[in-house]
């Protein structure tokens, strides 16, 4: 058997697992819980239930509204690199078009990460944000 130490503060947020007899003194805001061998610091803690659960950023509260807000904000890069491809385009075309560097490159990023889509926002970021 082991304690799992569960955050007061972020609801059943697991910071540290220790093997029993091994805990330290801690603060009103952690917990020290009895759990299974197996838990880890991945896991987290129904106090209602009594159990750990494997951590699953999909079912995080917020994670499917705003993650691909910022994997957006990352993937399309700084508004001075979209102004440079503009410019560029602009001094080789004389327009903007449709199809240009600019608009082909904002494409992209909105079908890599799309909005309504947490599981391809999770790959995006696992694939791009080592």
């Amino acid at each position: 058997m082991k304690k799992a130490l569960i955050s007061n503060l972020e609801k059943g947020r697991v910071c540290d697992v220790a093997a029993s007899g091994s805990e330290f003194e801690v603060s009103g805001d952690f917990t020290w819980i009895d759990c299974q061998d197996d838990v880890t610091s991945q896991h987290t803690y129904d106090s209602v239930t009594n159990e750990f659960k494997a951590f699953d950023i999909l079912n995080m509260p917020g994670f499917a509204e705003n993650a691909y807000i910022v994997a957006r904000g990352i993937g399309y890069t700084s508004v001075g690199n979209q102004l440079d491809m503009l410019y560029k385009e602009l001094q080789a075309t004389g327009s903007i078009s449709v199809d240009g560097p600019w608009a082909n490159h904002i494409t992209a990023v909105k079908t890599a990460i799309p909005k309504n889509d947490p599981a391809a926002v999770l790959a995006w970021n696992q694939q791009n944000l080592v």
